[in-house]
């Protein structure tokens, strides 16, 4: 649970730094967008539904895209949509990581 609720958090922020400082057009839409899709998935994750795990690492991942492809970004915003993307694609794989540990207990 504790990985949805980070997954939530990082998704209200990315959507609330839209508006702290200056944003290219494209990459305020992209916060927006972004990070109401994992909002929404991790608050389905959190009620038991496993895809928004991966609706959240491909969110991430296409944040950090967004981020190296785009050209005039203030360095701020570069690094907050790179670092919050990396962290949902971490945080999703940690329902991953966990059972694999649970595995390898088992042997």
């Amino acid at each position: 649970m504790g990985a949805r609720a980070a997954n939530a958090i990082l998704g209200l922020w990315l959507f609330l730094s839209t508006f702290l400082w200056r944003h290219t057009p494209a990459q305020r839409v992209t916060g927006w967008v972004i990070g109401l899709i994992v909002v929404t998935a991790a608050l389905a994750g959190l009620t038991g539904y496993k895809t928004g795990r991966y609706v959240n690492a491909a969110a991430g991942g296409c944040l950090m895209v967004s981020a190296l492809l785009a050209r005039g970004l203030d360095a701020s915003t570069f690094w907050n949509h790179l670092v919050v993307g990396l962290a949902l694609v971490l945080f999703a794989m940690v329902g991953n990581l966990q059972a694999l540990r649970r595995r390898r207990a088992d042997l």
